[in-house]
């Protein structure tokens, strides 16, 4: 449901709307926005606004710069690189909808702040399914991920680019830093036990990086069709990242019980290149260390607020006891 949102300078917006909007060839230079402008939610490193122009729904992602997480000028790439994914991505002849590139957007500036793409229809896939089927979203997850999957990477050179599945999980440990090793025997134990799991024949493939529930849109029940969005995490990987982003190391995933295993299952019915779980959880296991790094950074600088490193200390023992069981 839309809303509006306290604190928001809802006249800069608007005139930002506007003022991009009337560059585009598909307005007039004089276009005004005659409807309210809506706040659809926040997302990894944007707001959404939602607001009607020339009797078309369109959608405004702009971009936010996050303290240790993302700086002005990746702020300006990843909104450069969504764009041209989404006009990628229209080249295909898509078993699911995206939205349709609009325009980026700058400010005063002319420095770019954000996006404007086509709203697509439809209810996310978590509300769709309430009291049906609990399997139903990884069921659906999996396929969406099969379909993403299956593009030619070779479309999508303005991605980050990994070479192979290998090179994905050495880049992201490699990335780490060293002293978490050091202070805690439960990374160090994760890193050898990543070692120990190397893919090395399995190729990469167009990730979207974020295939949660929130970012599958779907009409109504009978129509299986998915409207995919949000795709400013996308870039060329190992097929079982996007799983892991999904079941995260969490026993129940999206409230099922053996959610990784079933989830894995559905994947490899349709996928060409088959995966394991083992693969999908050195991708959690990453995302744990990943957290946790980010917790003792925060922690030796007196920043308060989230979890220490010692909670994704023990959520790793829980991982990897729980994979080595499965062995």
């Amino acid at each position: 449901m839309t809303r509006r949102r306290s604190g928001t300078n809802w006249s800069w917006l608007r005139w930002l709307i506007e003022f991009n909007l009337r560059q585009h060839a598909g307005f007039q230079q004089n276009f005004r926005l005659e409807e309210k402008i809506r706040w659809l939610g926040t997302g990894l490193f944007h707001e959404n606004y939602l607001f009607e122009a020339s009797s078309k729904p369109l959608v405004l992602r702009l971009g936010t710069v996050k303290r240790g997480l993302q700086t002005r000028c990746e702020a300006v790439a990843s909104l450069r690189r969504e764009a041209k994914t989404l006009c990628a991505l229209r080249t295909f002849n898509l078993p699911f909808m995206v939205p349709e590139l609009i325009c980026l957007v700058n400010n005063e500036s002319g420095e770019t702040v954000g996006l404007i793409e086509s709203a697509v229809d439809g209810m996310p896939l978590s509300l769709l399914v309430k009291g049906r089927d609990p399997e139903a979203p990884l069921r659906i997850i999996a396929r969406v991920a099969t379909e993403v999957h299956a593009l030619a990477e070779s479309e999508f050179t303005h991605l980050a680019q990994h070479v192979d599945s290998q090179s994905h999980v050495l880049a992201n440990l490699n990335a780490l830093p060293g002293p978490l090793f050091e202070e805690f025997a439960e990374a160090a134990n994760a890193r050898d036990w990543i070692l120990g799991q190397l893919p090395h024949d399995r190729a990469s493939t167009l990730l979207h990086g974020d295939l949660l529930p929130q970012n599958l849109l779907f009409e109504d029940w009978e129509n299986h069709q998915a409207a995919v969005v949000d795709w400013e995490c996308a870039k060329i990987g190992d097929p079982a990242y996007d799983l892991a982003i999904v079941t995260r190391g969490i026993r129940e995933p999206l409230g099922v019980p053996g959610g990784l295993h079933r989830l894995v299952e559905f994947y490899n019915e349709t996928a060409e290149r088959k995966i394991s779980a083992n693969a999908v959880v050195v991708h959690e296991v990453l995302l744990h260390l990943k957290w946790m790094a980010e917790a003792a950074e925060a922690k030796a600088k007196n920043r308060f607020g989230g979890h220490g490193p010692e909670h994704y200390a023990n959520l790793l023992g829980g991982i990897l006891r729980r994979a080595r069981a499965d062995q």
